[in-house]
């Protein structure tokens, strides 16, 4: 009984705080209600504009130029608009909402809530598992529908257009899918993920053709992102259909270490790679010539002095943009420096990830604390950045001076 007693006291606490504003609105007067008619008309029209940008029933250039119309339009009406005013009907209103609000809620309540909870709470446990179990898994199709509904109500959101745009490839619908990543791009500005979408779409679009405008596309991201997998892709995919297959080669071997944790894809672009290499033998020379650099390591008196003979030293080479990874490794011990020595391919600590991949290279040489290989605080060391694996110095000098 208690419980509906507090329910009663709550209802009628909600309906004092909405019923005063309503009966003091009785007596204001409303003003300008043609311009807030037709900035009402304007606004509904714009989500029509909208909601046909999502459909892919109009695409940005159609939608820009009606958006241009409408707001010219509205401007003209506000400036010849005048004023009308009429009083507000806030006491029906209130009587609306006098009755409306006890009934609408109770029975809400007894229809969607849990009132056996009150005398069994052990079902409070029993209903999220039941929710759980009953969640459906959402289809391509659903998804799809789902993203349109939220970009109607958000058409900013440069993430929702995305999302559509990738849903929509996965239906092959490539067209609209082409309008999704160029709003998407239009809202956030070059994003190299948007912009080798965008390609991928525009290519598909043409039965799979990345010349032209895709190309253009990949070259821009790559530019911006390097090391992008999915950029790196498509560049090698663009070269190889301009049958320029030196530069296909290359982009695909940078690609290789990128992506050495999907063996399924390492065997696919390894088949593509051995494809270029029986097209044009000499191609095969270019990776297996390899990378070396030329080494001498040492260590500052200072710091030396404070480290045991017997410390662990490590020696590296890795990507300055690219997996973390050592790309050559070598393990001494303090006692060996000064040392000089050469990193190459045969210092590689995984097939695919070697010196000879990538073009820029960080050397570095430290002294580790704990004898692991993983960096601490506490260790000592050096690094040179920026160093060029193709056309390295003659040789490179190592310093130990630093401390992490």
């Amino acid at each position: 009984m208690s419980f509906w007693i507090i329910v009663i006291a709550l209802l009628a606490l909600a309906l004092v705080i909405l019923l005063v504003p309503l009966i003091r609105s009785s007596r204001a007067q409303q003003g300008d209600q043609r311009q807030q008619q037709n900035i009402q008309i304007a606004r509904e029209k714009k989500q029509q504009l909208e909601a046909q940008l999502v459909d892919g029933e109009i695409d940005q250039a159609a939608y820009d130029s009606a958006f241009l119309d409408l707001q010219t339009s509205l401007a003209l009406e506000l400036d010849s608009s005048e004023a009308d005013s009429e009083k507000s009907r806030g006491k029906w209103m209130a009587v609306v909402v006098l009755l409306a609000i006890p009934l609408s809620s109770v029975a809400l309540y007894l229809v969607y809530g849990e009132y056996r909870v009150i005398e069994n709470p052990q079902l409070v446990q029993a209903v999220p598992q039941q929710q759980a179990a009953a969640a459906p898994q959402m289809s391509l199709d659903e998804m799809v529908v789902a993203i349109k509904e939220k970009l109607r109500a958000n058409p900013e959101d440069a993430e929702g257009w995305f999302m559509l745009g990738r849903a929509l490839m996965g239906k092959q619908q490539y067209n609209e899918a082409v309008t999704a990543f160029q709003r998407s791009n239009d809202l956030i500005g070059d994003e190299p993920g948007i912009l080798f979408a965008l390609a991928d779409a525009l290519a598909m679009q043409n039965n799979g053709n990345l010349l032209g405008e895709p190309e253009a596309l990949v070259k821009r991201g790559l530019e911006l992102a390097p090391r992008f997998p999915n950029g790196l892709w498509l560049a090698g995919m663009a070269a190889e259909q301009r049958k320029d297959y030196k530069a296909a080669h290359v982009y695909w071997t940078q690609l290789l270490p990128l992506i050495a944790d999907n063996p399924g894809s390492v065997s696919e672009i390894k088949g593509l790679i051995a494809m270029l290499e029986e097209r044009e033998p000499e191609l095969a020379s270019l990776v297996s010539t390899g990378a070396s650099l030329n080494l001498v390591v040492d260590i500052s008196a200072d710091l030396k002095s404070r480290s045991s003979p017997g410390a662990a030293v490590f020696v590296y080479a890795k990507a300055m943009q690219g997996p973390p990874m050592p790309l050559a490794v070598r393990k001494l011990q303090l006692s060996d420096l000064p040392v000089t020595l050469t990193l190459s391919d045969d210092d590689a600590m995984m097939p695919t990830l070697k010196l000879s991949t990538f073009d820029q290279v960080i050397v570095g040489a430290r002294v580790s604390s704990s004898g692991k290989p993983v960096a601490q605080a506490g260790d000592f060391y050096t690094e040179i950045e920026a160093v060029d694996s193709k056309n390295p110095p003659g040789q490179i000098t190592l310093t130990i001076d630093r401390v992490k």
